[in-house]
């Protein structure tokens, strides 16, 4: 029995959602279009609430007299970015609904990806090599060998970014990792050189434990957690590897570590309560 298009669509978004959920510190981004238009929202699942929305029927989009769908969708995309960002939300968990991720809903989601990141204008960037290897490739002509690099990059300040790079030269693909860190770049809240609260994350098969340290203590990681840890400026820091030893899966397991960690204002804000609660109750 064949499935029509919005039955098949149906389907694939009831699968998707059995796997994603929004909370108050990472909500999630739940698109819609239509023939002619395109609305995307900001839902709290744990409260049951959608925070903000936006769409092509706003003003702030028809008064740009965009020509085509797609540049109403990235003028969509745009729009709920800097709401977002007015309210604190640098974080979300995409959901498109049981759309292909492809025309409309991908420019989308690529320009709100882009317009909430840190940008890197202003930023003085470090960055360290945590792995290379050679690939080689076997063809019908020979082998063919190339390198892969995956960098960290950082401002030691609260800022960091990690981008992977392939080419046939190795300062090629360091050079191409960098310049792919740079375009995923994340702030993390660090106080007294430390970070706020005890976090856990995986990645793959990789897992990693964070703890907060006293002032003394150092950065108590090794392999590519100290290239992260070192990169985004904290400097104490109790960090175990607990799964695969992959340097990919564990720099992108610490990433998502860090990318969970909030401090209390944050949470207070998101909350609308006060600070003096959230230690207090």
């Amino acid at each position: 029995m064949s499935l029509s298009k919005k039955e098949r669509r149906i389907r694939i978004k009831k699968r998707v959602r059995r796997k994603i959920y929004g909370t108050s510190e990472r909500p999630r981004m739940s698109v819609f279009r239509s023939n002619k238009h395109i609305s995307v929202q900001i839902i709290d699942d744990s409260a049951g609430r959608t925070v903000l929305s936006a769409s092509s029927l706003c003003k702030e989009v028809s008064s740009q007299m965009a020509k085509t769908k797609t540049e109403q969708a990235k003028f969509v995309g745009k729009l709920i970015a800097e709401r977002a960002l007015n309210l604190n939300i640098k974080n979300v968990v995409f959901d498109r609904n049981g759309y292909l991720y492809h025309g409309r809903v991908k420019a989308l989601a690529d320009v709100a990806r882009q317009s909430g990141k840190v940008k890197t204008s202003d930023l003085e960037l470090k960055d360290r090599l945590v792995n290379i290897q050679r690939v080689t490739k076997v063809t019908k002509g020979g082998r063919t060998f190339s390198f892969s690099a995956i960098v960290v990059v950082g401002n030691e300040d609260g800022i960091v970014g990690y981008g992977l790079g392939k080419a046939k030269e190795v300062t090629t693909a360091i050079a191409k990792g960098i310049e792919a860190a740079k375009k995923n770049l994340i702030r993390v809240p660090i106080i007294k050189n430390t970070i706020p609260h005890e976090q856990t994350a995986k990645f793959g098969g990789a897992r990693v434990w964070l703890k907060p340290a006293s002032s003394g203590t150092g950065v108590k990681a090794g392999g590519a957690m100290r290239a992260v840890l070192e990169s985004v400026g904290i400097k104490n820091v109790l960090a175990k590897s607990k799964g695969s030893s992959n340097p990919h899966n564990l720099v992108k397991a610490t990433m998502e570590a860090l990318m969970q960690i909030r401090d209390a204002n944050t949470i207070a804000q998101h909350r609308n309560v006060t600070v003096d609660k959230i230690f207090n109750g």
